[in-house]
């Protein structure tokens, strides 16, 4: 598990520290993967199918041709429901395959959040893919326009090298600080602000 229920209350804790400064929101997702790649199943099963069949061959045993079918006909038979469960099905799995997934959940997510409502398009989405180890941030439009791509590729890093460290949640604060700051540069704090979104991390990993 990469977050505990600490760390997700830490982070819950640095989302309210960053919206206190800012009439922006901030939203933390996580989730263990943003796609199904059935192809990788079909390719993880052949190429079980394909090392079952080797290992019978060099056996020391009489070899016929319909016990070498039925060896690979079984074999891709368990490892095609086995292959979606292991995280080394990444292997079948073009990167950028894995990268358009990930962008398009969390597109599905900002809106499914609520983000999209905020008064000022000034909500932010963190997005965590755990099986892909893809990070996605995406700023609204009114956010957007005056930080650009190059500062939420910055706050992605912030995470990736925490994970990378062992320590994803700290990377996560750092990178909810780093957010709150750019957002109460250009959306400072409103005497009417009410807080639109809930702080607390939406976890998808049991979904």
């Amino acid at each position: 598990m990469l977050l505990t229920e600490a760390d997700k209350q830490a982070i819950a804790d640095a989302v309210k520290r960053a919206e206190s400064t800012t009439s922006g929101e901030i939203v933390f997702a996580v989730t263990n993967d943003s796609g199904r790649y059935p192809q990788a199943a079909l390719q993880g099963a052949l190429a079980g199918s394909i090392v079952s069949a080797l290992i019978y061959l060099v056996l020391p045993v009489s070899h016929t041709i319909s016990v070498l079918l039925w060896t690979e006909i079984i074999a891709f038979a368990l490892f095609y429901p086995l292959i979606p469960h292991f995280p080394w099905r990444r292997w079948f799995i073009r990167a950028q395959e894995m990268e358009e997934c990930v962008r398009d959940a969390a597109f599905r997510e900002f809106y499914t959040s609520g983000l999209y409502k905020t008064r000022d398009s000034n909500g932010v989405l963190i997005y965590l893919s755990c099986f892909e180890r893809r990070v996605v941030v995406l700023g609204d439009k009114g956010i957007h326009e005056k930080m650009g791509d190059p500062h939420w590729s910055g706050v992605r890093d912030r995470i990736i090298t925490g994970i990378k460290q062992g320590k994803a949640a700290e990377g996560i604060c750092a990178a909810v600080e780093s957010c709150g700051q750019a957002l109460a540069e250009h959306f400072p704090l409103r005497p009417d602000d009410i807080n639109e979104l809930p702080d607390q991390v939406i976890d998808r990993t049991s979904s």
